[in-house]
């Protein structure tokens, strides 16, 4: 299906991209179990300009549909309901009870979307819930390095005015799949959630271990300047690359089971700093 899609004239977009990203995508593909075949709507391939490699880079994002049949397939739920909320619904939640959710969506005037629900029925019998009033998923939703450079240039296209009814139920459906119980065919959804949050602000974790990798890198003074600079507003995606040609950029190999971590960086900076003949 990816040659099918890559080929289509409609998707000319897709060509702009790098060979390397598109093939990564179509690998990730295999690594969440989805189909691009047009007609399940499990996936889709998205081009996103990337700012450290001033390229164009084709990314896999896994659907609203796409992350129901992972989760369903973990066995952990059987089933899972997500629905928009608007003002003149009658709408209640209720923990304690057996059916927590009481709506009863209005037959017109549905127009003020005040909030997204999930409902996850797991293997259990139980019935795990998620409510986001619709100001929580905008919040998320403009920490999108996509939507922000919508906002810059109306121009451009961005899936959260495309397709925004999916992906405020998209957003719902993420922060419940934090709390099902894991099992060990957890791994695929993993991977999809990860790939859908490519476009967002990377985690701490990642900002500090780019920032060590940056300073003791080997790169000239002004590359350690513009990388810090890009450091400040890179997203998740972005971040990977820049660490991913950091390590390569390192003054010795430090390695922990293949792979450098924080703490070695840590250690490193500490034996720089303490060196008498710097």
């Amino acid at each position: 299906f990816a040659c099918i899609i890559f080929n289509d004239p409609k998707n000319g977009y897709l060509r702009k991209g790098t060979k390397e990203s598109l093939l990564k995508s179509v690998i990730s593909v295999a690594q969440t179990g989805l189909t691009l075949n047009p007609i399940a709507k499990e996936a889709f391939l998205i081009p996103r300009y990337n700012n450290v490699s001033k390229s164009i880079q084709i990314g896999l994002e896994p659907s609203y549909v796409g992350l129901v049949k992972l989760l369903t397939d973990t066995g952990s739920v059987t089933s899972i309901n997500t629905q928009l909320v608007y003002a003149e619904d009658e709408f209640q939640i209720n923990l304690a009870a057996d059916d927590p959710v009481r709506h009863i969506p209005a037959l017109k005037n549905r127009e003020n979307l005040i909030g997204v629900y999930s409902i996850a029925k797991l293997a259990t019998g139980e019935k795990q819930v998620e409510w986001m009033e619709i100001s929580e998923v905008h919040k998320i939703r403009d920490t999108s390095e996509s939507y922000k450079s919508w906002k810059k240039d109306s121009g451009k296209s961005t899936i959260w005015n495309t397709y925004y009814g999916e992906m405020v139920r998209k957003t719902v459906l993420k922060r419940i799949y934090k709390y099902l119980p894991r099992t060990d065919r957890m791994q695929y959804a993993d991977k999809a959630v990860q790939l859908s949050n490519a476009d967002w602000e990377p985690s701490s974790g990642q900002v500090m271990f780019a920032d060590a990798l940056i300073k003791s890198s080997t790169l000239p003074e002004f590359k350690k300047d513009e990388l810090e600079k890009e450091l400040q507003t890179a997203n998740s995606s972005n971040l990977e690359l820049m660490i991913a040609y950091l390590e390569e950029s390192q003054p010795e190999k430090i390695e922990s089971g293949g792979n450098y971590n924080q703490g070695d960086i840590g250690k490193k900076l500490d034996l720089i700093d303490n060196d008498p003949n710097k």
